[in-house]
């Protein structure tokens, strides 16, 4: 009776665990190997994903692009589905704290790859996202999708209570460089290496995002906005 008692405690215990954790999902890396043919095709979100998505207003659920603008700015109070580079991770300051990812916005229109997670190069500027999560679960320069709720604005870098985040490491995605309304902190461009040459790589591999986004040793914890 006393072990089926603690089995029912560790349960609790760890449904309760699990609600404090925003939920997450990471693409997994495949082979990448080139087939002759690329195609183009509509986002389309993962299981677990689609309710958050279904939040999302018809407004925000593309936020840039060749056709209209997007700015990040001026959204408090807004449900957003935000794309962007992952440039610095703060652990919490407590037990039981919020991490905060600083991140470096990139459009998105709607559109993307087929094989592949496709967002745009320039972006709407960096922004800041809260959510619980272990920190070692997001690689520094990965590619995330946060959803959530825009809660204020400080220095002109939106916070948002992430509700759930998608995560694309290293070779699952890619750019592409057809906007030109660009925010991007300079702070970032020191980092790349673009300067004369098409960003948009349909098989990418690791240097393709050393050239783009720099090393990821000289990112991650603790980067703080400036």
């Amino acid at each position: 009776m006393r072990l089926r008692g603690l089995a029912i405690a560790f349960c609790v215990v760890s449904a309760l665990s699990a609600v404090a954790q925003t939920p997450i999902e990471i693409q997994p890396v495949k082979e990448l190997k080139p087939t002759g043919t690329l195609g183009t095709c509509s986002y389309k979100p993962t299981e677990t994903e689609a309710p958050y998505l279904a939040r999302v207003s018809g407004a925000e659920k593309t936020n840039g692009g060749m056709l209209h603008g997007y700015s990040i700015h001026g959204k408090t109070g807004t449900y957003v589905a935000w794309f962007g580079i992952v440039r610095g991770i703060t652990p919490p300051a407590e037990k039981d704290g919020d991490v905060t990812l600083l991140v470096e916005h990139k459009y998105f229109d709607g559109m993307t790859d087929c094989h592949i997670m496709l967002v745009q190069w320039t972006g709407g500027g960096d922004f800041t996202a809260r959510l619980k999560v272990d920190p070692a679960a997001i690689p520094a320069l990965s590619l995330v999708r946060v959803y959530g709720t825009v809660t204020g604005e400080k220095l002109s870098v939106p916070e948002v209570r992430v509700d759930y985040i998608r995560v694309w490491p290293w070779r699952t995605f890619n750019f592409m460089d057809l906007t030109g309304n660009d925010h991007t902190n300079p702070r970032w461009k020191k980092s790349s290496q673009v300067s004369g040459m098409d960003v948009y790589n349909p098989y990418p591999r690791d240097d393709y995002y050393f050239t783009l986004l720099g090393d990821p040793a000289d990112f991650g914890l603790n980067l703080r906005p400036e």
